[in-house]
């Protein structure tokens, strides 16, 4: 049987990924993400396998008529499983579920859809990979993950999964993530994995300096803080939050700009504005702009010349729906 998982690179992708490999023994590998994840189901139906995963990847509705058609070119015995807990419009989800086995879910993070729904097939360290996933996706207060913590000392889960978050900002995204998902599928604790805590330990430090650098560069529009333009590449989740908190604010941003473009993390702090609702409007104003996420955590790219419009109708956003 040739399998194919496709998933997203941060911590619950991996796990979630994981768990893939091992549901289909065999199976490849490749990180994707919701701005290529046409490209790459186009790329892998050329090989015809027989089962298709893919899991943890927010549906982008601006390329939704590409997956669609990416997904035509598959042989019609192929079996596709969709297993995501983004925020999906119901008319994009009955679409998809004509040609995919869906399941479906706000709430869990991927790791433990992934887990529930080939649970009868699965070692047992694959409860710990489900587990570390909801706690590095902010996703570890469900029903199903507050009973499986009675079954471990939660204090060592939470231990694995913050080296796994912290390890994760200092390995290349590409070749080290992969032998890193792959060490998780043989059930290697990640404290036990080459490199991993000291990694950690040196992402931990780094953050540090960010929270720092943060403090000092941060500024605000309104009831959003953003930084720009760190020194330090990555850590965007983090200085967004970093930036809401010293500017007092609502929403955090942390953006990086390139020569003609602009990538943005946007997190929220003490509000439950949806941030995925809220970035929608907002980036419909905008051409050749994209992005989405979770309510409480999203990213966009746009053009450079567009962020500081898109800064303010954030901001105006979010005051018209705070007062």
């Amino acid at each position: 049987m040739h399998a194919v998982v496709l998933t997203h690179g941060d911590v619950d992708g991996i796990t979630s990924g994981a768990i893939g490999l091992l549901a289909f023994p065999g199976a490849d590998l490749y990180f994707t993400r919701p701005s290529q994840i046409h490209a790459d189901l186009y790329r892998v139906a050329r090989d015809r396998p027989d089962v298709v995963s893919v899991s943890d990847i927010a549906l982008n509705t601006m390329r939704f008529d590409d997956i669609i058609r990416a997904l035509s070119r598959f042989p019609r015995e192929t079996s596709i499983h969709w297993t995501d807990h983004h925020p999906m419009a119901a008319k994009y989800k009955r679409r998809l579920s004509q040609r995919v086995e869906m399941f479906h879910q706000i709430g869990p993070c991927a790791a433990e859809l992934m887990y529930r729904k080939f649970a009868d097939r699965l070692p047992e360290h694959a409860l710990r990979l489900a587990l570390y996933g909801a706690i590095a996706d902010y996703c570890d207060n469900t029903p199903f993950v507050r009973r499986h913590f009675e079954d471990f000392d939660k204090r060592t889960l939470y231990l694995e999964a913050g080296l796994l978050v912290q390890a994760l900002q200092e390995i290349d995204y590409r070749r080290e993530s992969k032998d890193l998902t792959w060490e998780l599928t043989l059930g290697i604790e990640p404290s036990s994995m080459n490199n991993i805590v000291d990694l950690a330990m040196k992402a931990t430090r780094v953050e540090h300096e960010v929270f720092r650098y943060v403090q000092s560069h941060a500024r605000k529009v309104g009831p959003v803080g953003y930084v720009l333009d760190m020194p330090v590449h990555g850590y965007r989740g983090k200085s967004a939050k970093f930036a809401a908190y010293f500017t007092d604010s609502m929403i955090g941003i942390s953006a990086r700009s390139s020569e003609d473009e602009v990538d943005v993390s946007i997190r929220r702090r003490n509000s439950k504005i949806d941030l995925n609702r809220l970035l929608s409007r907002v980036i419909s104003s905008f051409t050749n702009a994209q992005g989405g996420g979770h309510p409480a955590a999203c990213g966009a790219s746009m053009k450079r010349s567009d962020f500081p419009r898109f800064l303010q109708l954030i901001a105006d956003e979010v005051a018209a729906q705070s007062s």
